[in-house]
């Protein structure tokens, strides 16, 4: 049970990193925006009332996604706050109800090099738990009850193995988008763009498996992509108008699965917000973390 949760919550943090930093190829793959056509075809007396209608209409799913994920390919750096709530039910030999609520994650990423601070404050059955982590080239620190910690060797490698895993693959993910592509609607809500869909069905799970996937590639862990089941994931996507880059993600997720002989329900909720876009120069790990040992 642990484990499942620890992948849940890396795909949150995937999921970020792959919205704002990985999409470098989708530009070449998504639909153009049908503008060649329009500009041959605007009637000469009154060009007025022909395009004023077109600079008022909201881009199209694919044209956002276009549009973003070439804004993004320059991006070195973001910050992200998400609070998440997760209620989960086990139904087995006795049935248990868990509730884990994440208060907050707040984190500043760069992508190149790829690191991370990360503040978490975290609601479970055990009490509240707060932790920072810093990831870096040089190692990975984390503050939990008052004292630093290094991780080690054995531990580290499994997560750089993952922030590897969301860094390498954007085509497999992108192709996963462009699938859902036509289950988006497009409004418009201040100075943003806001994308939204409710999806179900086989798409889904291989959506959901993908973005999921990025926590680990363990045998184990395979198998239990393999048992899940997702009911349903509504989705409303913000991307800026003046930059095109993520300004806002909620999501709410529906699943079951598996679990040791368990039948595990999972309703995810999750906001987050993205802003210092290529405002954050470095990590900058404190002295006593790197004195940990």
């Amino acid at each position: 049970m642990k484990k499942w949760t620890a992948v849940l919550l890396g795909a949150i943090l995937m999921m970020s990193i792959a919205a704002c930093g990985n999409d470098s190829k989708a530009g070449d793959d998504a639909a153009a925006p049908p503008t060649t056509g329009q500009e041959t075809t605007t009637p000469a007396e009154t060009p007025p009332v022909a395009e004023e209608p077109q600079e008022e209409a909201a881009p199209t799913a694919e044209e956002l996604l276009q549009k973003s994920a070439e804004a993004s390919q320059n991006l070195k750096s973001f910050a992200m706050k998400a609070d998440i709530k997760q209620h989960i039910v086990i139904e087995g030999a006795e049935k248990q109800e868990v509730r884990m609520s994440i208060v907050s994650l707040d984190s500043e990423i760069t992508l190149e090099p790829m690191e991370m601070m990360q503040n978490i404050a975290m609601d479970s059955p055990d009490g509240k738990v707060e932790m920072k982590q810093y990831i870096t080239e040089d190692g990975i620190y984390m503050h939990m009850d008052g004292q630093w910690m290094q991780v080690p060797a054995e531990s580290e490698k499994e997560i750089r193995d993952s922030l590897d895993m969301a860094n390498a693959s954007p085509e497999q993910q992108l192709e996963q988008f462009k699938a859902i592509a036509k289950d988006f609607t497009v409004t418009e809500e201040g100075d943003v763009y806001v994308l939204t869909a409710d999806v179900s069905g086989d798409n889904l799970k291989e959506l959901a498996k993908t973005m999921m996937n990025q926590a680990g590639n363990d045998p184990q862990m395979e198998a239990m992509m393999d048992q899940m089941d997702i009911k349903s994931i509504s989705i409303v996507y913000g991307v800026q108008k003046e930059t095109y880059l993520p300004a806002t993600t909620d999501m709410d997720m529906v699943m079951e699965m598996a679990a040791e002989g368990d039948k595990v329900t999972l309703d995810m909720k999750m906001k987050s917000a993205y802003s210092k876009h290529d405002e954050i120069s470095k990590i900058e790990v404190p002295k006593e973390a790197l004195n940990a040992t």
